[in-house]
């Protein structure tokens, strides 16, 4: 049987320039291969081996004369 376990979530609105801060906080941890997050019950690290499977897509929308442009990333792994 499966198990799901959800370490860490962050949903928010940021200056584009902190957004960018993230995303080279994460390329820091992906070349340290370990990435450590502060959360309410202490910090949480994950070890990533070699290698990882890597997925992105950039996508935009337009409805009612609104467009909503996105770009979704996703590193996953087997330990």
């Amino acid at each position: 049987m499966s198990e799901k376990k959800k370490l860490v979530e962050l949903n928010e609105t940021r200056l584009t320039y902190m957004a960018g801060v993230l995303l080279k906080d994460v390329a820091d941890a992906l070349s340290r291969r370990e990435f450590v997050f502060e959360t309410a019950d202490g910090p949480v690290t994950m070890t990533l081996p070699k290698e990882v499977d890597l997925e992105y897509q950039a996508k935009q929308k337009t409805k009612d004369g609104e467009t909503k442009t996105s770009l979704e990333i996703e590193i996953s792994w087997k330990s």
